[in-house]
């Protein structure tokens, strides 16, 4: 099937961490990162793990022994210290991460193998952790990818102080809530440029704020007769003109030796959507192999035809297990294409933002003296807050400290 084989070639092979494709390390993110399908393998630098709500991969049968027996080895032969460069520890640890966090927030079966896993994971994660002075000289992938001209259509100028891209929302929250929480190891910018730059943008977006009704009522809540009512982004707001553009950025959060949550400059995606264009949406997203190979800062540029297994708001059946008991190999989808089933033009153009809620009245009004740089990173700030009141890091935490060095 051509979509099995678009999805399979994504997969860099099993050497991302080091040359020799039996290296410890490797095998770690191999056992914890790759499904296989129709004897195609999957994941293997694809930016999340490919895992459900109702996954069994790594906690029954012969991938949760697989699994113990890897993170064994890598315990007792202290495989933190068989590699020391701070870019590779920092993105193995990222994974590990993901995967204790998924362990820590699925409930169900199998609570055993899930903290048999997590206590070995949760010593993995402290093994590998840098200081808050490494996490600091991190390579910045955005600025690498934007200096390097060899991404066309990304813009170059959203880290500016004097550029035309602002950034929007509040320090104690998130502007994009359901993003925020699944995948709450990162912090996430939302950006804004209208086609007249910077003085345009900060004009609409004070005129949104100033609107005397941000919000009508929603005639299409069918419980309305029960007595309960809703409301939705008033139609009668000044609209976005054609080529206004809004970038969502995902920056991956790391935690330090001292066991604090720390953003970093690692940008693992941009997702840019453009009114009135087609296509509306472009998306650039971190590979390992690009980055260990000093390629674009390590982002990449998603095609149109790229294919992909949804995970982002799909928490429920595991792709890989449901196509396995129907005899068929996984079938992915365009992710260009999915971002349209939430945002689409479609819609009223201000309706399909979904985080403009965030940033009408009653909330704060906007960065309106400007600092959009320093906002970048109170944003990260924000989350890395977040993150540290959430119950799996109450968890990681819990383990982390109980588990010897």
């Amino acid at each position: 099937m051509a979509g099995t084989a678009q999805l399979a070639r994504s997969a860099p092979g099993a050497r991302l961490y080091d040359p020799d494709a039996k290296h410890l390390w490797n095998r770690v993110h191999r056992t914890l990162n790759v499904r296989t399908s129709g004897g195609q393998e999957f994941g293997a630098d694809r930016l999340d793990p490919l895992v459900w709500g109702d996954t069994q991969h790594l906690l029954t049968g012969p991938s949760h022994t697989a699994a113990l027996a890897t993170l064994d080895e890598f315990i007792k032969r202290r495989g933190e210290l068989l590699i020391v460069e701070p870019t590779r520890r920092a993105i193995f640890q990222r994974d590990l991460w993901a995967i204790f966090d998924w362990l820590a927030e699925s409930y169900g079966p199998h609570q055993d193998a899930r903290r048999a896993l997590m206590t070995r994971l949760a010593r993995m994660i402290r093994g590998v952790a840098l200081t808050r002075d490494e996490i600091a000289g991190l390579p910045d992938t955005y600025r690498a990818a934007a200096d390097s001209r060899t991404l066309p259509s990304l813009p170059g100028e959203l880290d500016s102080s004097s550029g035309p891209w602002i950034t929007v929302g509040g320090q104690g929250s998130s502007v994009v809530p359901q993003h925020a929480d699944e995948m709450s190891r990162s912090a996430f910018q939302v950006m804004w440029r209208l086609p007249g730059g910077a003085a345009d943008t900060a004009s609409y977006l004070n005129k949104l704020w100033e609107f005397p009704q941000p919000f009508a009522p929603d005639p299409s809540f069918t419980l309305a007769g029960a007595g309960e009512r809703r409301v939705k982004v008033n139609p009668a707001l000044p609209q976005l003109p054609d080529g206004a553009q809004i970038a969502l950025v995902r920056s991956a959060l790391l935690i330090d030796r001292d066991g604090r949550v720390t953003p970093s400059r690692v940008v693992e995606s941009i997702q840019i959507r453009t009114f009135g264009s087609n296509p509306p949406f472009s998306e650039f997203n971190l590979s390992r192999a690009a980055l260990f190979a000093s390629q674009s800062g390590g982002l990449k540029a998603l095609r149109s035809d790229d294919e992909d297994l949804l995970t982002f708001s799909d928490k429920g059946m595991d792709n890989f297990e449901h196509a396995s008991a129907a005899g068929r190999a996984v079938r992915g989808n365009r992710p260009l294409e999915m971002c349209e089933a939430c945002h689409s033009d479609l819609t009223p153009r201000l309706e399909s933002i979904r985080s403009l809620p965030h940033i009408l009245r009653p909330n704060a009004l906007v960065d309106s003296r400007h600092e959009r740089w320093a906002r970048w990173f109170s944003q990260a700030n924000a989350a890395a807050s977040l993150k540290m009141r959430r119950y799996d890091w109450g968890v990681l935490q819990a383990l982390w400290h109980s588990t010897p060095r």
